[in-house]
């Protein structure tokens, strides 16, 4: 039997990273080959030219994590409205993310691991329907046009918390806008899909049970 597939979203501060870290240890305790992937954000394969093609791009605006977020933003929408260079900036970073599935997840299922992943193809069209301003429809369109083959996972978690927890939490936030134009994306998002919603606001430990509660659904038998 197909080794699961747990996908995690929510935002940054959200409690996504601590209930991902606690599901591997649980599982790795109970003998399951398991490991964690973290996907969207973190560039590999194209990591030179991507980095070059966002400041050529995207100028003195290229980091939204140094500065001025609402500048960045402002610019990032621009560029993407004038279509050209930020096409090809989308094209190049698609591929990126395609590559990393075929080799972090496609090739790693096939070997027998259970994958835990953090910021999967849901989080890719959170992220880029909230910097271009757009909603349901783009998001719709992209699960079943870019995303149409990517392996679709056993169970989505999503961690539910409000804004100003995830706030109280990280220092590395640029704006809080940041994660507003994000979270009712993310709601959408597992409403479409079916996620199984947690409250990330609530005692650590409940929270922590309720997403092995989840994940126990779909897990596979070690002597299946």
């Amino acid at each position: 039997m197909k080794p699961a597939m747990i996908s995690f979203m929510g935002l940054d501060g959200s409690g996504k990273s601590t209930s991902i870290d606690y599901a591997y240890k649980q599982l790795k305790k109970r003998g399951y080959k398991v490991e964690i992937v973290r996907a969207a954000y973190v560039i590999v394969f194209l990591r030179g030219v991507i980095k070059l093609g966002k400041k050529i791009l995207m100028k003195k605006d290229s980091d939204p994590f140094s500065g001025d977020y609402k500048a960045y933003l402002e610019s990032l929408r621009k560029n993407a409205n004038r279509g050209g260079a930020y096409k090809i900036f989308s094209f190049l970073t698609t591929i990126e993310f395609k590559l990393q599935i075929f080799f972090k997840i496609c090739m790693k299922r096939f070997f027998g691991t259970t994958l835990l992943v953090d910021r999967y193809i849901y989080d890719n069209i959170v992220t880029y329907a909230a910097n271009l301003d757009l909603g349901e429809e783009y998001m719709e369109e992209t699960m079943n046009g870019k995303w149409k083959h990517a392996p679709r996972p056993d169970k989505i978690i999503y961690i539910k918390t409000p804004v100003d927890v995830c706030c109280s939490r990280k220092d590395d936030i640029p704006d809080p806008i940041y994660l507003e134009i994000r979270k009712p994306r993310y709601e959408k998002v597992a409403e479409m899909y079916n996620a199984t919603v947690i409250a990330g606001d609530q005692d650590k430990q409940k929270m922590l049970d309720e997403v092995m509660a989840a994940i126990d659904e779909v897990l596979p038998s070690l002597q299946e």
